[in-house]
């Protein structure tokens, strides 16, 4: 009788990725599902992927990686020759590739495969994870269900997903992030997506995507996945709405029919409505609204804070109904869900106040949806609305056009501080505006903690500034609901 394996061989990864395996004898071994990219994040019994990067090549810490316990690592055959001595005298299972990123890639097409299981894509400017993390949560009690802990969106991070999915997984659910033509394209065509959603295009990437028109088209390439069978996507979004049915009208003839559910404000296909949003006296974020699909509409409560998470849980449904989860798993699982750190969690402030955690990153879209929901809420009327703002990365030629649009918006708040060199370029003057530093480092040295009034603060720029390091000064409590 055949033994079915919970995961390949180290004789079938040779195959699979045309590698040399030493030592000879450990073919019958059974790899890890841990595939740990970075050396620091390396556990007994992982696997670790050496492979070149921007700023420092993996296989300068290969042996880092062994002494931290890793039982396989694959790595690039080049390195290996140069530097077969020193390899060949580590304990552990050597995986001899020609690229290492590349034999990854094939690993995880290979498991993918083998699993089987419906592929989820999310992809958008904003949004990307927090409708991950609903849609997770409402599959969970209904599939077997898998996703990434982190933002892992990348044909790295993707693959890394993949790889640690368990083998009775029925729907898995990945990130694809683009910043370049061409991304998502390769992405689906190594993973191919069975339900894609497209949250937003707007503003972001312009380095690479140059443009709006740019960053459409980047998120249309979802739809190149050979095994694409149902869409969902921001109807309120005229321009992709309009790129959609260009490219439907395209692809339907050789690709069979796609289901297509517009989720928005307007009318569509999910509608949302009646989208209200408030804080309780013990920092516990309501967001109430109401979702209508066909003849069938029905409220939702979450505890979460911002409007626009509304049109996140609305494409969550959409995908669950379509995977077929029924209206009322849907429901039930709304009341467990859960903002992921850094994307508008709520803390207590110290002196009485309310700390708005957007720490993670930052782009024109994401600012201005933080920007309404900080000046829209209902508070106590000595309560000052306060927003510390890093900078926006990677915007290109349009980055000073688009710090001076946020910038002029952030002036109707009470107190305005802004972080990094790119709000040095903006013109706008405004009662609201303290100051302009540099680095967080400059800001705390100059901001006086100790005398803040009660306020609601948020804190939201772009991961490069690093404005997580700013909330232990400002929080009171961590607020766990």
């Amino acid at each position: 009788m055949t033994r079915i394996l919970d995961f390949f061989t180290i004789a079938e990864a040779a195959l699979i990725t045309g590698a040399d395996f030493f030592p000879s004898h450990a073919g019958m071994s059974v790899m890890s599902q841990n595939f740990r990219c970075d050396s620091r994040d390396v556990e007994r019994g992982d696997v670790f992927v050496a492979m070149p990067g921007e700023r420092d090549d993996g296989h300068n810490y290969i042996k880092k990686s062994v002494e931290s316990g890793a039982s396989c690592v694959i790595l690039d055959a080049a390195y290996f020759e140069e530097n077969q001595d020193e390899m060949s005298g580590l304990d552990t299972i050597m995986l001899v590739v020609s690229n290492s990123s590349g034999a990854m890639a094939k690993l995880a097409r290979a498991w993918l495969d083998k699993v089987s299981p419906r592929v989820v894509g999310i992809t958008g400017s904003v949004g990307k994870t927090t409708t991950r993390e609903f849609l997770r949560s409402a599959l969970k009690d209904v599939f077997l269900t898998h996703s990434a802990k982190k933002s892992y969106n990348t044909m790295v991070g993707c693959g890394m997903t993949i790889l640690a999915m368990p083998r009775n997984t029925e729907v898995l659910i990945l990130e694809l992030g683009t910043s370049h033509i061409g991304d998502i394209e390769e992405l689906v065509k190594n993973f191919p997506v069975t339900h894609g959603i497209i949250t937003e295009a707007a503003p972001a990437h312009l380095d690479g995507l140059k443009s709006l028109d740019g960053v459409v088209a980047a998120k249309m390439e979802i739809m190149k996945s050979e095994s694409m069978q149902f869409l969902s996507y921001n109807s309120d979004n005229e321009n992709l709405a309009a790129a959609i049915s260009r490219n439907m009208k395209d692809i339907a003839p050789d690709r069979g029919n796609i289901n297509t559910i517009s989720v928005g404000y307007s009318d569509s296909g999910v509608q949302i409505r009646d989208v209200r949003q408030s804080v309780s006296d013990t920092i516990v974020p309501m967001l109430s609204m109401r979702l209508s699909r066909g003849d069938r509409d029905f409220s939702c409560d979450a505890n979460v804070f911002g409007r626009q998470h509304a049109r996140n849980i609305a494409f969550a449904y959409a995908a669950s109904i379509q995977l077929g989860a029924r209206d009322e798993d849907f429901m039930k699982s709304v009341a467990s869900f859960k903002i992921p750190s850094g994307r508008g969690v709520l803390l207590k402030a110290i002196g009485g106040g309310i700390l708005v955690d957007e720490s993670y990153n930052s782009n024109p879209s994401s600012v201005s949806h933080a920007l309404k929901n900080l000046l829209e809420l209902e508070l106590e009327p000595e309560f000052r609305r306060i927003a510390i703002l890093g900078g926006m990365r990677e915007l290109g030629e349009e980055s000073a056009r688009w710090h001076e649009i946020i910038r002029s918006r952030a002036s109707l708040l009470d107190e305005l501080y802004l972080i990094g060199s790119e709000w040095g370029e903006a013109e706008t003057k405004s009662d609201a505006l303290k100051g302009i530093w540099g680095t967080v480092d400059e800001f705390i040295l100059n901001f006086d903690f100790k005398s803040l009034p009660k306020s609601i603060i948020l804190i939201k720029g772009s991961r490069f500034y690093g404005l997580d390091r700013l909330l232990k000064y400002f929080e009171a409590e961590r607020n766990d609901n």
